[in-house]
């Protein structure tokens, strides 16, 4: 019986399957276990050494990346952690010599391999370059080995090979390096650029500010790192910003987007943004760059050279204009001439005296509409009160048939050194914006009064208890062709205006509202005892 037990045993041992000497359940423990070593070296797993089967399961179930290079041909075996280094390599290395499958490497490695195989030698290298061959084209790769001679009877069988491929390691270091070289040059140019530079994450909070950032904005480093970026953005402009960091977040630049940001000072200035993701090691995006510049003055000078051309090509115009309504006006003031002798009753001499009335006025609204008449005499002393009341009869007729009730109060003495025409011009253009703003009729008040304070001076005060200004609106009423009236305004009164009173050194600002209660429009003209053109003639 016993002898009939040891006999069982051994054919057992005999016909032992691959599945039962190759152990694990990985890829290469598979390929091996399916792999015809019949036409190789090693002939088949069955009849392979226990040092060899040793070996391979030792390998197998090694987590680091590791060939096993068995008899003098060097044959190849390698596990599953080892297989993102062979690649395309990959499964036809199993089995072959070695030379064979890193025949591009071969002279770099065959000399510690053939040390370690021939003499016992074991080799350690750290980043060690070694080309390998990829999709036809040599790839500069940085491997760190271990090998390690693996002995049966007395003699080397093999060669252990444990190794990690470091090239993204050693190439990250390299870029490292050259980063660093370039940081102090690149932080000196942040430093000294004249734009606003910032980074940020991809939730909004600001991580980095350069010194141009504090000029412009206001806030420090220390105020503003930390901080949202919705700190710099207008409420209503809220939304941009999502749709900027929903463009980086998909990797994609924002270029020269000109947008309002907001200061520490409350003050609006316009900007142009170029918006850039970074990226980390891995190309994910971690953050932004954001290059901004404050385009503020080049947008002021853009408007002045537009509303400059605008003006001048408007000039022509009312020219052309006014030299065709000059040339019926002077005939009929000729023929009215004429009919002086014609007519011989005192009713018609009145009605003569008040037709010539009537088109002084009209010349004169023709040249205040067209927003052009400019005084070329000298300035000299006017009383206000005088310009003010000659203005109150031209347009007292429109107001009465408007349904406007005028009130004055006209409370000073003073004569102040001025062009009389170019006043005259500027109280008639707003008291013509208020006659427009009162189409179903209302209260119109002008007054006169000598200024409080140590400049002295005087202040005339024109309102209207009309449809007022919007809010929106405000703000532009003193540019050039800016007007809230479509069918009939010129949007040139208001501007001329402004540039007539500053022109004598004096002030105007307008206040309106627009409430079912409240509602109107009041501009106020502050003019000094000295204006600019008594000092200049002084």
């Amino acid at each position: 019986m016993r002898r009939r037990a040891e006999e069982i045993m051994t054919e057992v041992a005999t016909v032992a399957q691959p599945n039962s000497l190759i152990t694990g359940q990985s890829e290469m423990a598979a390929r091996i276990r399916a792999y015809n070593w019949s036409e190789t070296p090693l002939g088949p797993i069955e009849g392979w050494s226990e040092t060899l089967l040793t070996s391979v399961n030792l390998m197998l179930h090694s987590p680091f990346p590791t060939i096993l290079s068995w008899e003098a041909e060097m044959v190849f075996l390698y596990n599953d952690a080892a297989i993102s280094t062979l690649t395309e390599k990959h499964p036809d290395a199993l089995g072959r010599p070695y030379r064979e499958v890193f025949h591009e490497a071969w002279d770099l490695v065959s000399g510690d391999i053939e040390a370690c195989f021939y003499r016992g030698e074991t080799a350690v290298r750290d980043n060690m370059h070694i080309p390998i061959l990829l999709n036809g084209v040599l790839e500069d790769h940085y491997f760190s080995y271990s090998l390690i001679p693996v002995y049966e009877g007395g003699r080397i069988a093999g060669v252990y090979d444990a190794f990690r491929n470091m090239t993204e390691v050693v190439m990250g270091t390299r870029r490292l390096r050259e980063s660093e070289a370039r940081l102090g040059e690149l932080a000196a140019i942040v430093a000294s650029s004249d734009d606003v530079i910032l980074s940020k994450d991809l939730n909004g909070i600001i991580t980095s500010w350069n010194e141009s950032a504090v000029r412009v904005f206001g806030y420090s480093s220390d105020e503003i790192v930390g901080t949202s970026i919705l700190k710099l953005i207008p409420e209503h402009l809220h939304s941009d910003e999502k749709r900027i960091i929903e463009n980086i977040r998909a990797g994609r630049r924002v270029e020269h987007f000109e947008t309002i940001r907001l200061t520490k000072d409350g003050r609006l200035i316009e900007v142009s943004l170029t918006v850039s993701p970074i990226k980390n090691e891995k190309g994910e995006v971690i953050g932004a760059s954001k290059i901004l510049r404050d385009i503020s003055s080049r947008r002021l000078i853009e408007q002045s050279l537009m509303q400059a051309e605008k003006i001048a090509a408007t000039g022509r115009m009312a020219a052309t204009i006014a030299h065709e309504i000059n040339n019926p006006l002077e005939a009929v003031v000729n023929l009215l001439y004429l009919l002086r002798e014609k007519i011989t009753d005192s009713e018609g001499q009145n009605y003569l005296a008040l037709a010539e009335d009537e088109l002084g006025r009209v010349a004169h609204i023709a040249k205040q509409t067209l927003g052009y008449y400019r005084e070329h005499a000298a300035a000299s002393p006017a009383s206000l009160i005088d310009i003010v009341e000659h203005a109150l009869t031209i347009y007292e007729p429109r107001c009465n048939a408007a349904g406007i009730v005028i009130k004055k109060s006209l409370n000073s003495t003073a004569r102040i050194v001025m062009r009389r025409g170019e006043m005259m011009q500027v109280i008639s253009n707003l008291i013509a914006n208020s006659i427009y703003a009162m189409p179903e009729g209302g209260t119109l008040s002008v007054s006169v009064s000598d200024a409080e304070g140590p400049e002295g001076g005087v202040v005339v005060i024109i309102a209207d208890d009309g449809v007022g200004i919007a809010p929106k609106d405000l703000s532009r009423v003193f540019e050039a062709f800016f007007t809230t009236r479509a069918t009939v305004g010129t949007g040139i009164g208001l501007f001329v205006a402004k540039q007539f009173v500053e022109g004598h050194g004096g002030q105007i600002r307008i206040e309106s509202a627009t409430g079912l209660e409240t509602h109107g429009t009041a501009v106020t003209i502050l003019l000094p005892l000295r204006t600019s053109y008594e000092v200049s003639e002084a």
